[in-house]
């Protein structure tokens, strides 16, 4: 198929248009004198040569023979002083053409035919214009000629409608490869190859559009790779680190076991710690990585209930410590869940460890876990200080860290950033909050189940 300009395709719509207009007047008219030729319609010269023909027959004989008057004639039959006698026109009618005969007026859009012989006078009133020879059809409608033109306008009208519609249907299935293209761009799907449209304007949209999807193409592939490669090097990075931290953590768990002075056995203490600190990061880190290489999560039916025993006996215990109220909610219908429970279980654990550090003691915290549609909503509230304005809109980036946040350093900017990555990986999405009473915050996860 050659390609067109849109103007070459107008032009081939105006000409169809124009050979359209000129086949609808030709059939119209070869139907027409077809008609006259079989005697269906009566044309002018048809109606003034039998006029003619009856007037000579009339005048020839001493009778009027009403059987020999056209259909297409009304008449009246008079006698030479003027007496009205008998005619299908009534006699007021027929005595106002006789007076308008006498002074040579008109009857105005009808023709008046006056024919005389010996004793009587015939008057004939017609229209000199092409009618149906059919007397019922013509009481309806008297002349051809405005069906003709009204047929014909209306056969126009739809000519022009449906070959707008195929012109614009044509024009549209075109156009839609150009949205088509675009839309796909849009959602990053580049694997596609985009074919011409025939159309020379188009295509030239379109050739930029495959430029556009290459050159991003080529950016997507090396921001690909080069956030594969960080994670490669983050993943080697902590493998490479957990050795000696396990070296470490068992030098120093060797030396709480010998002799030590209280601020020798503190130190240990503090060693120990920041390496368990350390080692838990690490964890996340490896983490992380997989997932973002989507070769982590592993989604298969687990007990809903079950899962989250587990993380309430967790949270139970980390309440203990700061005497926190722990308020659990359930109300689900499921029993079962495609979930991966132990990134489940860490995921939300991250969140409710995040909300126990920033509670005040001896204050509450609320849990809920409830079913809507395919989805298992999860959300924990505290009585803390909320979140700051920027990590409501960064909180879950990586390695985000905000001063005025509730993110400390033992969290590293990972905490939310993993439970939000699990979370998509599971077909739902994370929203963080500020309760409006309490000040304190909420984050609301929902798992698609």
């Amino acid at each position: 198929m050659g390609v067109k300009r849109i103007r070459v395709i107008f032009l081939n719509y105006i000409v169809m248009i124009s050979l359209g207009i000129a086949l609808v007047f030709a059939l119209n008219l070869g139907g027409y004198l077809i008609c006259e030729q079989k005697g269906v319609i009566l044309s002018a010269t048809d109606i003034e040569h039998q006029v003619s023909e009856i007037a000579k027959e009339i005048k020839k004989s001493n009778v009027i023979d009403v059987k020999e008057i056209p259909s297409f004639c009304e008449y009246a039959i008079f006698s030479e002083s003027g007496e009205y006698q008998s005619g299908s026109l009534n006699q007021d009618k027929a005595l106002e053409i006789w007076d308008n005969c006498l002074k040579k007026k008109s009857d105005g859009k009808y023709h008046i035919e006056v024919i005389k012989n010996d004793s009587q006078v015939l008057i004939l009133r017609y229209r000199i214009t092409a009618q149906f020879e059919n007397g019922t059809i013509r009481k309806i409608v008297p002349t051809t000629d405005l069906p003709l033109i009204i047929v014909v306008m209306l056969e126009i009208i739809i000519l022009l409608i449906v070959t707008s519609h195929c012109f614009g249907k044509n024009i549209d299935k075109k156009i839609d490869k150009l949205l088509t293209v675009t839309r796909r761009i849009e959602e990053q799907d580049l694997d596609f190859q985009i074919e011409s449209c025939g159309i020379y304007e188009v295509d030239r949209a379109l050739d930029a559009l495959e430029h556009m999807k290459n050159e991003l193409k080529k950016s997507l592939d090396r921001q690909w790779q080069a956030d594969k490669m960080q994670c490669d090097q983050i993943s080697a990075l902590a493998h490479d680190i957990k050795t000696p931290l396990t070296i470490i953590r068992g030098n120093s768990e060797l030396l709480s076991e010998t002799s030590l002075s209280e601020e020798q056995r503190e130190c240990v203490k503090y060693v120990e710690a920041s390496v368990k600190q350390i080692q838990n990061y690490i964890t996340s880190l490896i983490d992380i990585s997989k997932i973002k290489n989507n070769y982590m999560v592993n989604r298969q039916s687990v007990a809903i209930d079950e899962l989250l025993q587990t993380i309430k006996v967790q949270t139970e215990g980390l309440c203990i410590v700061k005497k926190i109220k722990l308020d659990w909610q359930e109300n689900y219908l499921k029993k079962q869940a495609i979930l991966d429970g132990e990134q489940f279980v860490r995921a939300i654990m991250n969140v409710i460890s995040n909300a126990v550090e920033y509670a005040p003691e001896k204050s509450s915290i609320l849990f809920q876990a409830f079913e809507v549609e395919d989805n298992l909503i999860i959300t924990v509230c505290d009585q803390g200080s909320g979140f700051s304005p920027e990590v409501l809109k960064h909180g879950t980036e990586q390695f985000y860290m905000d001063e005025e946040s509730r993110t400390s350093g033992s969290h590293y900017g990972i905490g939310l950033y993993y439970t939000n990555l699990v979370v998509n990986q599971h077909g739902g999405n994370l929203l963080l909050e500020n309760l409006s009473a309490s000040g304190g915050a909420k984050v609301t996860m929902k798992f698609n189940i």
